[in-house]
């Protein structure tokens, strides 16, 4: 079954969100994508906050939205189970009662929920007798208690303690709840790292379109814009490739491996940009004059941020910053093996 199916556009200020998106049933989707991407427009689409303008929107094969005919179910119509980040449990109810609440909930399933999520003990609490964690647990045991067909997350992990975020990946990863069957989870993150843990696919979106959708290991190896292949750590720079030679868009000719044709991205990882205080002779092939625009203590690593005819992030040890004598301004050399360029097409 595919439980979401979406082809449309919606338009809330001056951003039109134009998504085509599909999931099946019990796949785990991340959507990334950096602020005023169309995120939230997106999960308030689908819980049906906003209608779309034109297209369609299926939810577990059932059409909700759709403009032409005329058909467009409530939010309480739609098996759709939503997290927002603020997530507006009752100030009155116990965490049962909060967890029970929506139509559907079971007393079985209820019980079930609050044990997957270590809540047991707290059932008879309010919420504000709650850490921020076990409140975001609550919130998300109410919202899976319903039985919905899809569920929506909106920055799940934000500002939690290790032990709900262990208790919460474990019941998003496998069900948890007693069901056979865990619903399809839509979850929106900054997080990379969380994205590539909990999700089977992950979806970019940038400026309301979805600008890539893969795996985790497809969208790492195969950036296809700036700001995936930086949520990687990784450069890209789009170029035009004739045989062995490309030019960038900036107009900077690099030097590759193997031979390509038309347009490409070419992804080089900053480990791979070598720095030197003199023009290095011998094997690099890629060399070129450069800026300090900013350094960034990374863990053992110093992120070097180049500024000049190459927009790139190398990455060095603190020893090399100190011989180098790095800093804001410091005129560097750059160099890049050919070898060292991944070129795969645009």
């Amino acid at each position: 079954m595919t439980a979401l199916a979406l082809t449309g556009t919606v338009r809330l200020g001056d951003l039109p969100l134009q998504v085509d998106l599909r999931a099946e049933a019990g796949e785990r989707v991340a959507v990334l994508g950096p602020n005023g991407a169309g995120k939230s427009t997106l999960l308030r689409l689908l819980a049906g906050l906003v209608g779309l303008d034109e297209g369609r929107l299926e939810l577990a094969d059932v059409v909700v939205d759709e403009p032409t005919t005329g058909t467009r179910s409530a939010p309480h119509e739609r098996r759709v189970g939503w997290v927002p980040q603020e997530r507006l449990l009752f100030p009155h109810l116990t965490v049962a009662a909060n967890v029970g609440f929506g139509p559907g909930a079971t007393p079985d399933r209820v019980a079930g929920l609050l044990d997957a999520l270590g809540l047991t003990d707290l059932a008879a609490r309010r919420p504000h007798e709650c850490s921020g964690g076990q409140a975001q647990r609550v919130a998300l045991a109410r919202a899976l208690a319903t039985d919905p067909a899809l569920l929506l997350l909106d920055e799940p992990s934000a500002t939690l303690d290790v032990e709900s975020r262990h208790l919460i990946n474990g019941v998003l990863a496998g069900g948890g709840s007693g069901d056979d069957g865990a619903p399809t989870t839509l979850l929106v993150t900054h997080d990379p790292v969380e994205a590539a843990t909990l999700a089977d696919r992950l979806v970019v979106l940038e400026d309301g379109v979805v600008t890539q959708s893969g795996s985790p290991a497809e969208v790492r190896s195969r950036p296809r814009t700036r700001y995936v292949a930086s949520l990687a750590g990784l450069n890209l720079l789009d170029a035009e490739a004739t045989g062995t030679e490309a030019v960038t868009d900036d107009g900077t000719r690099m030097v590759l491996a193997e031979p390509a044709h038309g347009r490409v991205h070419l992804v080089v990882p900053p480990a791979a940009v070598a720095l030197h205080a003199t023009r290095p002779e011998g094997s690099p092939r890629n060399v070129w004059q450069a800026t300090v625009a900013d350094l960034q203590p990374a863990f053992e690593r110093v992120r070097v941020v180049l500024d000049g005819p190459l927009p790139v992030v190398a990455e060095v040890t603190p020893a090399a910053v100190k011989g180098l004598a790095l800093r804001v301004g410091a005129e560097v050399w750059a160099a890049v093996k050919a070898t060292e360029v991944a070129c795969h097409p645009a």
